[in-house]
């Protein structure tokens, strides 16, 4: 027995025990051929008539050369590992199905981890190019693989039968009791595959296929998937097959081209053939080539052996129709990741079968699955390549039509969530009132976690359908994106969105639209630190909201004017635009509106040095605010308070206030408003000296704001560091 079965099924060999002490056990130990006579006792001669001594069995050696490139696949190789040890300590075939899309890689794996365990397969090694993704080619009968098998093994043409039942049951039977490794390679079904498992033994039989066959799951298959490298790997395979070739190949451009090829193996031995077999075209050049999708995958197909295009066309061509539609239009989505309503709406269907098909796309490892989240991501090149196909195989109104529906989806979800987050404040745009009370989203907290995790696609779509001249909807995806930029502050998607929003409203010749865009563009110069910038787009804001006979929004570019003012600590200014923003708040009835102007009049007559006046405007906003159970504008009721109270040097109040303002904040996930918190907490517990509860607030804040790439991060940092100075 091996010393590494110690412990994992100890000594494969049957137990044979003596059942009494006078009755005689025969053992065979090693191994035999021919006949086997075992005998207690003798009497006459013993004759064993044959003229000749069968002939010992053939030893195939069928593995193709390992590949003298490979790098990384630590993980994996463990996995073939214990799957060949548990083939020797147990005496049983064992299989392991490696996955993955075309190019990533799989069989190389196969190779490389097989020729390092010849050792292993006394027996010898069978392989068989199943052509189960070759272009133009038929996959092969497993009849026609058996018969290959069965001449390899030494068994006569003559003797072979011509079925392929009885093939791989004459297969089975000669392989039985031996050690062999097996290389399926390029597996189209598992159908293809189990007439070609060998009988009981200490086989390993390793299975490449873009496909997940889950027939074998019921004969022990292990499966095993196989991603792309990660960039310092990729890195490396890039630097081994260009090696001295080249001179102008830095580590910056090699990184920027591992990138560009997504990792994948077949792509990164692409861009280095390319590199060394063009040494007068310099890398920087090539780079360029890669760094447009549209010609990114031509740039890796110029070589017929080595073609990412043809290694995906083969997966495309095989997929059935509607999979295969499905697959095109998923390479109009901007994003990364998508959902199923995402795919649904792409393919006008249910989210049932549009989940059916993504499931049959993840099968053939076109796709990828986030178990967690049950989003699905495509690789780079992969979507590049539905792209093409889909401009290729669909009309173009069925793809203008395709992105229509798609847009609409991310609209009506947008809006939906944004409802969920804030459903008291007023909105323009009337498909707000359509959607009101058919919300998809049950609480705030998922709604924040769907416009969190969507960002960078609602951000494409924003910008492609400015581009695309569907201005209508570009402006109304950046309001429904209001609530959550006033909680999240993502300042840079915030203001890129906005000017978008704005080009679009502007071709409209939509005043109130340009209002919008303008007010929404000056709240976020105002969470910068860029008063002047704010007052100007607020100012224009105003401009437009006249024109458009909007009284309302109006009174919002006067908000934004009179915290512009704040900001450049003008608070008598400030009152006067709070104050006629208030007017028009209770003049249409708008309670939330009142509210919010009397939390901001509060603020400007609490820096113009006037406390009770801004106590009471604070105490009758926070009223208000609990009692319709607005969480957020209650909690920054209570921080302007607080400050307030720092101010008059009224400890006990500030700090009972910011409690409260941090418990509520952080239940709506206001993460920037939870700093802002944290920080004053830190100012606090400095005053009073507990300078250990003031070093933990601040670091808090200064983790949140790092995190969110917040301009207060230096600011925290160096009070730290004073505090650290002063009070070590």
């Amino acid at each position: 027995m091996p010393a590494e079965c110690a412990g994992a099924g100890g000594d494969p060999r049957p137990d044979i025990r003596q059942d009494s002490p006078d009755e005689n056990q025969n053992h065979v130990a090693g191994e035999t051929r021919g006949n086997v006579v075992q005998a207690g006792m003798i009497h006459g001669d013993v004759h064993f008539h044959y003229s000749v001594n069968p002939p010992a069995p053939t030893r195939p050696s069928q593995l193709p050369l390992a590949p003298p490139t490979f790098t990384d696949r630590y993980a994996e190789l463990n996995l073939l590992g214990e799957q060949l040890r548990q083939a020797r300590c147990q005496r049983e075939t064992r299989l392991v199905v490696v996955i993955g899309t075309g190019g990533v890689g799989k069989t190389a794996l196969a190779v490389h981890f097989l020729r390092d365990a010849l050792d292993n397969f006394p027996d010898g090694q069978l392989h068989a190019d199943l052509a189960g993704f070759t272009p133009s080619t038929i996959p092969v009968d497993p009849g026609h693989a058996l018969g290959t098998f069965l001449r390899s093994l030494g068994i006569a043409p003559a003797e072979i039968p011509h079925d392929t039942a009885s093939r791989a049951a004459l297969f089975r039977s000669r392989t039985q009791g031996r050690r062999l490794a097996v290389l399926l390679d390029n597996a189209a079904s598992a159908a293809q595959v189990l007439p070609l498992l060998p009988g009981n033994g200490g086989h390993l039989v390793v299975i490449t296929t873009r496909r997940h066959l889950a027939r074998l799951v019921t004969h022990g298959a292990q499966f095993l998937e196989v991603r792309p490298l990660d960039t310092l790997n990729a890195v490396r395979l890039l630097s081994v097959l260009v090696g001295h070739h080249r001179d102008d190949l830095g580590a910056e451009d090699s990184r920027r081209l591992a990138v560009l090829c997504g990792g994948l193996p077949l792509a990164v031995c692409a861009a280095a053939g390319r590199l060394v077999l063009r040494p007068g075209r310099p890398a920087a050049r090539m780079i360029a080539d890669l760094a447009g999708e549209r010609r990114r995958l031509g740039a890796l197909s110029q070589d017929d052996e080595v073609s990412v295009r043809a290694v995906f066309d083969v997966s495309h061509a095989a997929l059935p129709g509607d999979a295969a539609r499905l697959y095109r239009l998923l390479g109009l989505h901007p994003g990364r990741t998508f959902d199923v309503a995402a795919a649904a709406a792409l393919a006008e269907t249910d989210e049932f079968e549009a989940e059916d098909l993504l499931e049959y796309l993840v099968s053939a490892s076109l796709l990828e699955e986030r178990a967690t989240s049950g989003r699905y991501d495509f690789h780079d090149l992969v979507r590049i390549h539905a792209r093409e196909r889909a401009h290729e195989h669909e009309a173009p109104a069925e793809l203008d039509a395709a992105f229509d529906r798609l847009v609409d989806h991310y609209l009506r979800t947008a809006v939906s969530a944004d409802l969920r987050i804030n459903p008291g404040r007023w909105r323009l745009n009337p498909l707000f009132d359509e959607v009101r009370g058919h919300e998809r989203f049950a609480d705030q907290r998922s709604a924040l976690l769907w416009l969190e995790t969507e960002l960078p696609t609602l951000g494409e779509l924003v910008r492609l359908t400015c581009e695309t001249e569907r201005h209508s909807a570009t402006w109304q995806l950046c309001e429904s994106l209001w609530g959550f930029f006033v909680l999240r502050k993502h300042y840079d998607e915030w203001v890129e969105c906005h000017r978008s929003g704005l080009v679009a409203a502007e071709a409209l010749g939509d005043h109130a639209a340009q209002a919008w865009m303008l007010t929404a563009l000056a709240s976020a110069s105002l969470g910068l630190g860029r008063p002047d910038q704010a007052e100007e787009d607020a100012a224009g804001a105003r401009r437009r909201w006249r024109e458009a006979g909007h009284r309302l929004g109006e009174a919002a570019a006067l908000d934004r004017l009179g915290t512009a003012a704040l900001a450049r600590e003008s608070p008598r200014t400030a009152i006067t635009y709070f104050s006629e923003a208030l007017k028009i708040h209770d003049e249409l009835g708008r309670s939330r509106g009142v509210a919010l102007m009397r939390r901001y009049l509060g603020e400007a007559y609490r820096d113009g040095g006037d406390s009770d006046a801004a106590n009471a405007y604070f105490d009758r906003a926070r009223h208000y605010f609990s009692s319709v159970g607005d969480e957020y504008h209650t909690a920054r009721t209570l921080t302007a308070q607080a400050t307030g109270h720092l101010m008059a040097r009224r400890l006990p109040e500030a700090e009972e206030a910011l409690d409260e303002a941090l418990r509520l904040q952080k239940s709506v996930g206001a993460h920037h408003e939870v700093a802002r918190v944290h920080s004053l907490l830190g100012r606090l517990a400095s005053m009073l000296g507990r300078w250990d509860d003031a070093r933990k607030h601040l670091r808090e804040a200064l983790a949140i704001y790092s995190g969110l790439g917040a301009r207060q991060a230096g600011a925290i940092a160096q009070t730290l560091a004073e505090l650290d100075e002063r009070e070590p």
